[in-house]
């Protein structure tokens, strides 16, 4: 279905597109042309939007981080666009299962499952699916559904995916998840029991937790929610409004031990996560990457570079 709504408003907007021209055509063919136009950039409308909100929300937790220039946010504005268009107008809509999971694994190696973020599917992760089967990581991508429903709706999902990936390769696997994907990662742990919670100590929860992942690294993940998310309206959008009650209470729950193995990149130029320090969590690997956007960050060369070898080294 995560495909299947996005073939439809591509296809469905071409539809719209051709049946302006068609009206508009003979009465004036500069505004059949500009509709058209108007239309064809909607995502760049959309995420020059975002950017609006990124000047306008909430900075008091923002202090220690560098200022991002003008022309910093014209660039992650720019590199936001034409990923918008790669991914959303046609990777995820229409190539969504161009590269199987690579499940070979060596003998005794450490798999990846990788998790997408709100309104994306596993077509999401095709540069790093070829990153992790060029340095032979065993990987696999998943797609969560619904779209729309709880973010806990999407825990057997992912549920399925790590134990299939447990069961390849006889070790807990290391979990990636950006944006929403790394929310959906805490809530599996504690649909696995890695809480402190109904008689189940932080010892117990720790060696649970130990036993379900080998490393959780999420990228530019909304921890502690995001400001823009007051504008949502989807049940998992009201979960990832700043200090939701759904957040705080799968943070009461949570073990100490997780953030020893959580490494976390967030950005001062996150267009989806702000503030950008509510890409964090307390006492992880926090990172910062600079001048980047939402989307942009998760393909940058070195930062995937980073990943794969933290894999390698669980």
């Amino acid at each position: 279905m995560n495909a299947r709504w996005q073939q439809a408003s591509i296809l469905g907007g071409w539809a719209l597109a051709v049946l302006w021209l068609w009206w508009q055509w003979p009465q004036s063919p500069a505004l059949a042309l500009g509709g058209v136009l108007a239309l064809l950039l909607f995502p760049a409308w959309s995420i020059g939007t975002q950017f609006v909100c990124l000047l306008l929300a909430p900075r008091d937790a923002m202090g220690e981080l560098p200022p991002v220039a003008a022309r910093a946010m014209l660039r992650a504005f720019l590199a936001e666009v034409g990923l918008a268009y790669r991914i959303f107008g046609w990777r995820q809509p229409f190539r969504t299962h161009a590269l199987a999971d690579d499940v070979e694994a060596d003998a005794g190696s450490v798999g990846v499952v990788l998790v997408h973020g709100y309104l994306c599917n596993r077509a999401f992760w095709q540069p790093w699916q070829r990153l992790f089967a060029a340095r032979r990581i065993p990987c696999i991508a998943v797609t969560l559904e619904p779209a729309w429903g709880s973010i806990d709706d999407c825990v057997p999902d992912l549920d399925a995916a790590v134990r299939r990936m447990a069961g390849i390769s006889g070790r807990p696997p290391v979990v990636i998840g950006h944006s929403m994907g790394g929310l959906v990662i805490r809530a599996w742990l504690r649909s696995r029991g890695a809480v402190v919670a109904d008689g189940v100590s932080e010892a117990q929860a720790a060696q649970r937790l130990q036993a379900l992942v080998a490393r959780v690294i999420t990228l530019a993940a909304p921890h502690r929610g995001t400001w823009i998310a007051n504008f949502s309206h989807s049940l998992n959008g009201r979960q990832m409004r700043l200090d939701s009650d759904w957040l705080r209470t799968l943070a009461a729950q949570e073990p100490q031990a997780l953030a020893a193995r959580m490494t976390c990149w967030y950005s001062n130029c996150d267009n989806l996560v702000m503030p950008a320090l509510a890409a964090t969590y307390p006492g992880a690997d926090n990172r910062l990457i600079v001048d980047q956007a939402h989307v942009q960050l998760v393909f940058d060369a070195q930062l995937m570079q980073d990943c794969a070898a933290l894999v390698e080294q669980a």
